[in-house]
């Protein structure tokens, strides 16, 4: 009878991992991986863009975009009228996402070391949480994720490498040196040369700027899955 009585108790005590956390009888997916993470990132994001920031930045891009699109076919002075009007909103859009911008991050330039050290806190507390809930899983399917997580890493960075090259070191300055060598003779008020610029330049600029853009997605895409390298492996450390 004492047996039986042991042997009820076990099974009605959860069982626990190597690291002292209950297991759970959830499957361990990537897709769950993802939802934690996602979470995570919002928890621990900045301070949203305000409304009229976030349309202010879409109202610059869309405008700069439709006036390289369309500055090959300008040929009346109605429609440079019209190149003019879409160059001066998307500047003033620009001075304005600029302007929010400030009012927003006021704080970081003004005691960036404090603010940086109370997110990096705030952030670890985070993180351990997530870690925890994740060594609820058995340790052995852990491992496994992570081996197979990290070949693929491995094969997706070498695919993305030849599309991306090293735009994660050189930001944005490609783009500005593309830039002035397109319009490094352009005077302030020569709106006649926007004009000039033949139909395939205009086709070639705009390529340019969906496949930076595009870049930028698939750098975004290489950051997400260093984030799901670094919680399994954190994951699986035996403290």
């Amino acid at each position: 009878m004492l047996s039986l009585y042991t042997g009820r108790c076990a099974m009605m005590t959860p069982m626990k991992s190597p690291a002292g956390t209950p297991m759970t009888n959830e499957p361990l997916t990537y897709a769950l991986i993802e939802k934690k993470i996602e979470k995570y990132a919002r928890d621990v994001s900045d301070e949203k863009l305000g409304a009229l920031e976030r349309r202010a930045a879409l109202a610059s891009v869309g405008l700069l975009v439709s006036v390289c699109t369309a500055a090959p076919f300008v040929k009346s002075s109605v429609a440079l009228l019209v190149l003019q009007m879409g160059i001066w909103l998307s500047v003033i859009a620009m001075l304005i996402g600029f302007v929010c911008m400030l009012r927003r991050e006021w704080r970081t330039f003004y005691r960036r070391h404090d603010k940086l050290s109370r997110e990096l806190d705030r952030d670890y507390d985070r993180w351990q949480v997530l870690v925890k809930e994740m060594r609820g899983f058995p340790i052995a399917e852990l491992a496994r994720r992570l081996r197979y997580l990290s070949a693929r890493k491995s094969s997706l960075a070498y695919r993305t490498g030849l599309f991306t090259g090293s735009l994660q070191r050189l930001g944005v300055l490609p783009l500005l040196a593309i830039l002035y060598l397109q319009f490094k003779d352009w005077r302030f008020g020569d709106w006649q040369a926007f004009g000039q610029v033949h139909m395939v330049g205009g086709l070639l600029l705009w390529a340019l700027f969906l496949a930076y853009f595009l870049s930028w997605w698939l750098v975004g895409l290489g950051g997400r899955w260093d984030a799901y390298e670094a919680l399994l492996i954190e994951a699986t450390h035996d403290e």
